[in-house]
C-alpha cells in the first residue's frame, strides 16, 4: 500500500526535479555541467518492455544540455519501505529501458528508504549475469542526513524520508528553514508543510505547529496560508456575485419578452454557475419566440 513515507520524497522532488541533480553530485563521482548549463525536467517513468504494467519507475527526472535540449543523465528515484525481492530484476530494466526510451546514454538509479534496515538490503548488488554487469544501487536512508546538508530541497528531502529528527527543535527548526528558504509559492509551501507534518510523530507534530505561530515563522506559514485563503475566498465570492447578476439579467429578459420558461428550465437557471452560458441565454432571449428556444441546447 502506498505511504506517505513513499509518496513524500516523490513529491518534494515532483515540486522541485532540480534537487536530482544535486543529489547526483553528492551521491556519485559522475560529472554534470553546472546548474546554469542544464535544466531537469520530469521524463516518462514507463520502463516497459515485455510485461508494460509492472515496469514502471516511481519517478523519472532528465538532466538535458539548456542549449542543445540534448539528454545528459537519466536519475530513476526508487522510493522502498519493505523488501520486495522482484526489485532485483525490475530495477536493472528501468535502467536499460529507460535509457532506450529517451535515447540517453547514461542513467542512475537512487533508492530512498525510509527504514535503516531495508536501506542496508538495497546496497547489495546485483549481478546481471553477463561478466562485468553488476547493478549496485544508490542508496540514501536515515542515517545519510548528514549526505543531504546546506541545500533547502535536500533538506526537506531528508526530513521526509526520516533523516532528520523532528522529535528535536533542531531538526524541527531546519525543515522550517528549509521550507521558508526554498522561496515557493504559497501551493507549493502547503504541501512540503503538510508533507513534514504527516511524517512527524504526534508530539513533533504539535511543535511544529507551535513554532509556526511564533513570530518567527508565522508570516512564512500561516500568514501566507491565511491571506491566499482569503484571497480565493473574496474571488469566490465575486464570481458567485457574477452569475447571480447573470441570472437576475436573464430572468429579466425573459419577463419583458413575455417569455415563460418551464419549471426544468428555471431550475436549470438557478443551478447553473457558469457565467459564459447564461450569457448565451440572454443573447438568445433577445431575439427568442418561445423559451425553448432560448434553452434549446
Amino acid at each position: 500500500m502506498i505511504s506517505i513515507h513513499h509518496d513524500g520524497p516523490i513529491d518534494v522532488i515532483r515540486n522541485h526535479p532540480g534537487v536530482t541533480a544535486e543529489l547526483v553530485r553528492r551521491l556519485t563521482r559522475i560529472k554534470i555541467p553546472p546548474q546554469d548549463r542544464i535544466r531537469v525536467e520530469l521524463g516518462s517513468v514507463d520502463a516497459g518492455n515485455v510485461v508494460p504494467d509492472e515496469f514502471k519507475a516511481d519517478m523519472v527526472s532528465v538532466l538535458r544540455d539548456r542549449r542543445t535540449g540534448d539528454p545528459l543523465l537519466l536519475v530513476i528515484i526508487e522510493p522502498q519501505g519493505r523488501e520486495d525481492k522482484a526489485k532485483r530484476f525490475s530495477w536493472p530494466a528501468y535502467i536499460g529501458n529507460l535509457r532506450a526510451a529517451h535515447e540517453c546514454d547514461s542513467a542512475v538509479l537512487i533508492v530512498v528508504c525510509w527504514n535503516a534496515a531495508e536501506a542496508a538490503k538495497c546496497r547489495k548488488p546485483i549481478p546481471l549475469g553477463h561478466p562485468g554487469l553488476v547493478l549496485i544501487p544508490i542508496v540514501i536512508g536515515p542515517r545519510d542526513g548528514e549526505r543531504l546538508d546546506g541545500d533547502p530541497w535536500l533538506t526537506i528531502l531528508a526530513g521526509s524520508m526520516g533523516a532528520i529528527d523532528l522529535d528535536e527543535d533542531v531538526g524541527r527548526r531546519a525543515v522550517l528553514d528549509a521550507i521558508r528558504d526554498t522561496h515557493s509559492n504559497t501551493p507549493v509551501t502547503r504541501t512540503l508543510t503538510t508533507i513534514i507534518m504527516a511524517i512527524a510523530s504526534d508530539a513533533a507534530r504539535a511543535e511544529l505547529e507551535a513554532m509556526m505561530e511564533t513570530k518567527e515563522y508565522k508570516s512564512d506559514f500561516f500568514d501566507r496560508i491565511e491571506a491566499q485563503g482569503e484571497a480565493r475566498g473574496e474571488a469566490r465570492g465575486e464570481a458567485r456575485g457574477e452569475v447571480r447578476r447573470g441570472a437576475k439579467a436573464l430572468a429579466t429578459v425573459l419577463k419583458a419578452r413575455n417569455l415563460k420558461p418551464s419549471a426544468e428550465q428555471s431550475e436549470l437557471v438557478e443551478s447553473c454557475q457558469d457565467l459564459d452560458q447564461l450569457d448565451t441565454w440572454i443573447t438568445r432571449a433577445a431575439t427568442a419566440t418561445s423559451a425553448d428556444d432560448v434553452f434549446k441546447d
